[in-house]
């Protein structure tokens, strides 16, 4: 069952916070961070959560979103461009710079993710197409450059598979000392995949850039299925945005609805989890997750089990069957309530607003 602060001293946020949820309801400096992101909310069918991240990250005053940096993921980036400046167009935030990244796995023997682009690749737009403006950085060259011009202080929150930063990271080795932290959805620690059985879609999608990720040596939060399974969005949420005010609103609606459907004849589920939206919350309130240390190695080589989150939780055993020390913090437990009701402020109640932007 989720925790909910029960013991605000017990737990443990991410590295450098200070600690306690009262620490968190204190006043705080802004926290400029970059999404990176594979959004499909635009694309008939596509998964619309990322979207949901993006309104919660530029409704919340304790962040600032120094650009959205567009992945392959769950739709080929092209689709994710479009989305992106689809949803800023609709809040009229295209002050939000967008860039356009990596467009296929760091393996170019991933037969099965480059089969799942090319399907998605077919999905139908409900959004204008659109092509990045010339002259604009590549994702990849927009995060070297804004990591290396404000060292320190530039959170990374990735809520897609990790190509463009794997690639950052490549091109400028120094990037890991400069990037104070990454919260990232993605991976399984204690619990079964969502793509395959042993894999999270995140990681699954690109194994060879989350490994080099996880090997880089920057401080990790790993935002995965063992909590952003606990969180859900329910679909008479959603059939209440049907009738509100504004365009953006409806808009939300329309894509959401296909998404739910799909995970009906699946999955027998009439809601959506929050994955993305989590991550993004963590990045300004630690004190939502209790989460423990970790060696994490990523699986790049199972037929199986290929983008596995191998989680050496139980310090003993790491250190007689690795001899490495911990890589990230996994989160593991969720104050479900807290979070469900920062979400319902942030982002559904502005929805809902007659004065929301899109109207």
């Amino acid at each position: 069952m989720p925790v909910v602060n029960a013991d605000a001293e017990a737990w443990n946020p991410l590295p450098g916070a200070r600690g306690t949820a009262a620490d968190y309801r204190a006043p705080m400096a802004t926290t400029r961070i970059i999404i990176d992101t594979d959004p499909a909310m635009g694309s008939a069918g596509g998964d619309p959560e990322d979207s949901f991240a993006i309104l919660l990250a530029l409704n919340s005053p304790e962040l600032t979103v120094e650009g959205l940096t567009v992945v392959q993921g769950n739709v080929p980036v092209d689709h994710g461009y479009a989305n992106a400046v689809h949803l800023l167009d609709l809040l009229g935030r295209r002050d939000v710079p967008v860039l356009a990244g990596i467009e296929r796995p760091l393996d170019p023997e991933r037969r099965l993710q480059l089969a799942w682009l090319e399907q998605r690749g077919g999905l139908e737009r409900l959004v204008p197409s659109a092509t990045p403006p010339a002259g604009d950085p590549h994702a990849v060259d927009f995060l070297v450059q804004t990591v290396l011009e404000n060292p320190g202080e530039i959170v990374l929150v990735t809520i897609g598979p990790l190509s463009n930063v794997a690639r950052a990271l490549e091109r400028e080795p120094s990037l890991a000392e400069k990037i104070p932290r990454i919260v990232m959805m993605g991976g399984a620690a204690t619990v079964p995949g969502n793509i395959t059985p042993a894999a999270e879609f995140n990681i699954w999608a690109d194994p060879e850039a989350a490994h080099r990720v996880f090997e880089s040596g920057v401080p990790i939060c790993m935002v995965g299925l063992d909590v952003c399974e606990q969180t859900h969005l329910n679909e008479d949420v959603v059939k209440r945005l049907e009738a509100a005010p504004s365009e953006l609103a409806r808009f939300v609606a329309r894509a959401v609805g296909p998404w739910i459907e799909l995970r009906r004849n699946v999955f027998g589920a009439d809601d959506l989890h929050l994955y993305d939206s989590l991550a993004v919350a963590i990045a300004f309130r630690p004190d939502l997750v209790r989460s423990s240390e970790a060696f994490v190695a990523v699986e790049t080589e199972g037929t199986h089990t290929a983008g596995a989150t191998v989680s050496y939780l139980n310090p003993l055993l790491r250190a007689a069957l690795t001899g490495r020390e911990p890589n990230v913090d996994v989160a593991l437990e969720v104050d479900r309530a807290g979070f469900e009701a920062l979400f319902a402020e942030r982002v559904i109640a502005p929805l809902e607003a007659p004065s929301v932007l899109g109207a």
